[in-house]
Order: structure tokens, then C-alpha cells, then sequence
């Protein structure tokens, strides 16, 4: 049996190491003993938010990592706690189904080398000493451990507690148990292809790219995309980034994207507002730059203030209809009341507080509406 071990747990945002991100790291070291040697733990702020139905599974809510470290800066702590591959053996719970093929993913996205440590699946452990079933809250029922609870460092001391009580009771186990590397998963993390090098050229980690993409959930649109990281799996080139459209991280085929090229017009408004998000949420300093000056600029579509007559002008216009409006609004009352007596009049002026919550509500939202359409008015 090997000496120490770095029992290890991930919680994220969804199943697919492709398009989920890590959200909390968990990991115990310890000896064949039971000493523990040192613990890891941390919460990290996702690109691109907590969905209600991730925060069911571990209660990680967007408030509780809304300050917290973006996953560039935990991941080199992280890989420090690991240690020399040849002193530390990791274990996870369904390791080679979850565990790494997130952290291989995370390690491309941030551009580290992959780890070389041999990983055990406890569940294999699990599947040799116990029978079903295997999921680790079960197991842990059934051995009087104590549950992480789905929060990271909790399912790794878990973990730990799961792999020294069966290994001290089949200690010859650990012969037969399949040992796993990182590499053999098949995401490697690579340079920049060729086809971008146009971008890795501007030197701004928040330039976006153009191209035309041409699978998904719309083949043959073109996709506004900040590239977050490359890497190769099973012989092809991906790159994850986020997409301006969605405002989720995403991944692409490298072969599949065409036309690719710096966008003209650079930043627009909502471009540079998801970028700055980006920035805050990727935990990267600074701004975006402005477009230097001596280059040309083109298709910039410029907007004129409004002045101050133009803008009295519609309102006016607005104002006359509502009291137009309001006219009517007397005949009516007079009807009702004649009609319904004191219940007609309550009606009435119950209808017309309605209305005016409903003008009052809806007056900044027309107001911003107006200013996206005709522009500002000025002061």
C-alpha cells in the first residue's frame, strides 16, 4: 500500500467537463495511518454563474463565491498541494467517469501541464469489498462514515475515511485496483493554433474573435467569442471561450470555425460590458484597451444626442394621448356610478391606480428605450 495519499472532490456547475466549470475545490493528504498531512480547500467564482439546479445538488449559491478566486488562480495552488507524482497517489470517487476529466479540462482551460500522479477510483475499491450501491453517500451509510454533504473538502475526508477503513480490512486489494493518469483521458492543453494567430498577436487576453461556425445550435451563424484556452482531445483542436451571445463558456471545434478574423468595428458597447464581466469574473486586471491610434476605423455607426426640444417634444406628444385618455376616463365614471352606484365608483379608481403603478413602472424602462432607439437627450 503506498505511503500518502491525496484523497480529492470537485463540486461544479453541471456533468460535462466540457461545458461545466469547477466551482469548489476539496483535497486531504494523509498516510496509511490515517495522519492527516494537510488539507485543501476552496470556493471559486465561475465565468458564468451558479444554475438552480447545481446549487440543489451542493448548495454553492452565486452569493457564496461572488468574491472568491477565478479557477487561473486556485488551479496553480492546487497543483502545488498535489505534490511529486512520485510521493503522492490521488484518489477520487468516480474518478474516472468525473473527477478527471475536470481536472484535465481545468488544467487545459488554464494552461498548465496535466499531472503525472497515478489516481485511484475508490469506487473501484468499493466495487471490489462492498456490494452495490457504490455512490458515495451510500457507501459512507453503510460504514458509519460521517457524509461530506456535497461540499468538497467534506466528500474528500470522506473519501479518506471510505479508502482507510476497507483497505485496512482487504489490504491485499490494492494490487488488483486499476491505476489511472491524467493523460491517458485525452485533453491535452495546446498553443494557439495557427488559425488564431491573428489574435494571440494583439496580446489581450479580452480581444474578441469573429467566425462562422458551422455545427450547433446554429450552424452557419456567426459567433462573437472571447478564447479562454486550447487544448486537443482525441486528435482535435478545441478552444473554450466565452460566447458574446450566450454568456456562457463554450467549447469549439477548431476545423469547424471559418472566417475567422478580428472584428473591424472592435468593441461595441454590450461587447465591452460582457468583456469587462469577463474580466472581473476571469480575475484579470486592468481594462480593455482603446482601439490605437493610425488605425482606420470602420462601420462605427455614431449616435446624435437628442436635444432637449426634440425630447419635451415627445413627451408632450405622450402626455396630450393620456389626457385624451383621461376624458374618456370621465364618461366612463359617470356610466359606471350611474350604472353601479358606489360600487362603479370604487372600480373605477381602482382601474386607475392600477394604471398609474403600471405607467410608473414601465416610465425608465420606456425611457431607456427611447434613448437606445433615438439616443440620449442632452442636459
Amino acid at each position: 500500500m503506498w505511503q500518502t495519499f491525496i484523497a480529492f472532490d470537485f463540486e461544479t456547475t453541471g456533468f460535462s467537463a466540457m461545458g461545466a466549470e469547477i466551482i469548489e475545490i476539496g483535497a486531504v493528504r494523509f498516510d496509511a495511518k490515517g495522519n492527516v498531512l494537510g488539507t485543501f480547500e476552496q470556493l471559486i467564482k465561475p465565468a458564468f454563474g451558479i444554475k438552480p439546479e447545481a446549487q440543489a445538488v451542493n448548495g454553492i449559491s452565486e452569493a457564496m463565491v461572488a468574491n472568491c478566486p477565478s479557477l487561473d488562480m486556485v488551479m496553480p495552488q492546487f497543483m502545488m498541494f498535489l505534490g511529486a507524482p512520485e510521493q503522492n497517489i490521488l484518489i477520487a470517487h468516480n474518478a474516472a467517469k468525473f473527477d478527471i476529466k475536470f481536472l484535465a479540462m481545468a488544467c487545459a482551460r488554464t494552461g498548465m501541464p496535466l499531472p503525472d500522479h497515478r489516481i485511484v477510483d475508490s469506487i473501484d475499491l468499493c466495487i471490489r469489498c462492498i456490494p452495490k450501491p457504490h455512490n458515495l453517500p451510500s457507501v459512507c451509510r453503510r460504514l458509519g462514515i460521517t457524509s461530506g454533504g456535497h461540499r468538497a473538502l467534506g466528500d474528500a475526508m470522506a473519501v479518506m475515511h471510505v479508502v482507510l477503513r476497507l483497505g485496512s480490512k482487504h489490504p491485499d486489494i490494492w494490487q488488483s485496483l486499476p491505476v489511472y493518469y491524467a493523460e491517458e483521458f485525452g485533453i491535452e492543453p495546446i498553443d494557439v493554433p495557427i488559425e488564431l494567430e491573428e489574435w494571440e498577436a494583439c496580446c489581450d487576453p479580452l480581444q474578441e474573435i469573429e467566425f462562422i461556425y458551422h455545427v450547433g445550435s446554429s450552424p452557419g451563424e456567426v459567433r462573437r467569442v472571447i478564447p479562454r484556452g486550447f487544448f486537443e482531445y482525441k486528435d482535435t483542436e478545441y478552444m473554450t471561450g466565452l460566447c458574446l451571445r450566450d454568456h456562457r463558456l463554450k467549447t469549439f471545434d477548431v476545423l469547424l470555425m471559418t472566417d475567422i478574423r478580428i472584428p473591424e468595428d472592435g468593441l461595441s458597447d454590450v461587447m465591452r460590458a460582457a468583456s469587462e464581466a469577463f474580466a472581473q469574473d476571469a480575475g484579470l486586471e486592468g481594462h480593455i484597451p482603446e482601439k490605437p491610434s493610425g488605425q482606420p476605423v470602420t462601420n462605427v455607426k455614431v449616435r446624435i444626442p437628442m436635444s432637449t426640444e426634440e425630447y419635451s417634444a415627445i413627451w408632450t406628444t405622450i402626455a396630450v394621448f393620456v389626457l385624451v385618455v383621461a376624458l374618456d376616463g370621465f364618461k366612463l365614471l359617470g356610466l359606471l356610478t350611474k350604472e353601479f352606484g358606489m360600487t362603479g365608483f370604487v372600480v373605477f379608481f381602482c382601474g386607475v391606480g392600477a394604471l398609474w403603478v403600471f405607467m410608473f413602472i414601465i416610465i425608465n424602462p420606456l425611457n431607456g428605450i427611447m434613448d437606445s432607439f433615438l439616443g440620449p437627450h442632452s442636459r
